[in-house]
């Protein structure tokens, strides 16, 4: 049915939303720490530069300051690890790519039904219902591709060039699968259209041969009349 396949593509949609509030909190959370880290580290770099050459003043000419060890440093880095943007990416790339076979699976279901239509008639179909169910399962769709690209490209900062690249390889491919269908539909058609020209032929050559045969037998019976006149 066209509207299953929109009720799944609503939870895709949820699934992308859910991403991208990930990603911007991350990378919010990121910077946030950061910059407490930087501005805590400048005002201790500011004091020390204040009071160094008082310190060194009564103290005399220090020892050089042991580098941290390593343990040490790789413990202040952890203060402002990286957020990793490229799983995040993926995971909301692969949902995208699940809404855009969604879309294709209705668009094929569409034009089965539709192909059924012209040439299988069936007397329990209603169609106000069939006819329902393209138009909702389409609208849901389209406003399921706009509310895409608003989550990726109005609210959330760093995803439109994504979203951008994405839905241009999209059309891209979407334009190329339709070259391929619209050439297989030709091949298919051209082969069909065959095959009822051998049958054609084929009715051509039996119905020659059922009409030479009855030629035939009525020669035959046409000579055994007139010899048996001959012979009477």
């Amino acid at each position: 049915m066209p509207l299953t396949i929109a009720l799944a593509a609503v939870a895709l949609v949820k699934n992308i939303r859910e991403g991208c509030e990930l990603y911007k909190q991350a990378k919010e959370s990121f910077v946030e720490i950061k910059e407490t880290y930087d501005q805590a580290a400048g005002i201790a770099q500011e004091v020390h530069g204040f009071l160094g050459p008082i310190i060194a003043f009564f103290k005399g000419k220090s020892k050089p300051a042991k580098p941290p060890p390593v343990a040490a440093r790789s413990k202040n880095k952890s203060k402002y690890v990286a957020v990793d943007e490229t799983k995040i990416k993926a995971d909301i790339v692969k949902h995208i790519s699940e809404f855009f076979t969604l879309q294709e699976k209705l668009a094929a279901k569409i034009r089965l039904e539709e192909e059924q239509s012209k040439t299988v008639y069936d007397p329990d179909q209603n169609h106000n219902i069939a006819a329902m169910n393209r138009v909702l399962a389409l609208q849901q769709m389209s406003e399921l591709e706009v509310e895409i690209r608003e989550i990726m490209v109005y609210q959330t900062p760093g995803m439109g060039a994504l979203y951008s690249e994405v839905f241009k390889m999209r059309e891209v491919i979407a334009e190329e699968q339709e070259k391929a269908r619209l050439k297989q539909e030709a091949t298919k058609r051209q082969e069909a259209w065959q095959l009822r020209q051998e049958e054609r032929n084929l009715q051509a050559k039996l119905a020659a041969v059922v009409v030479t045969t009855l030629f035939l037998l009525y020669l035959w019976l046409w000579l055994l009349l007139i010899n048996r006149w001959g012979k009477t």
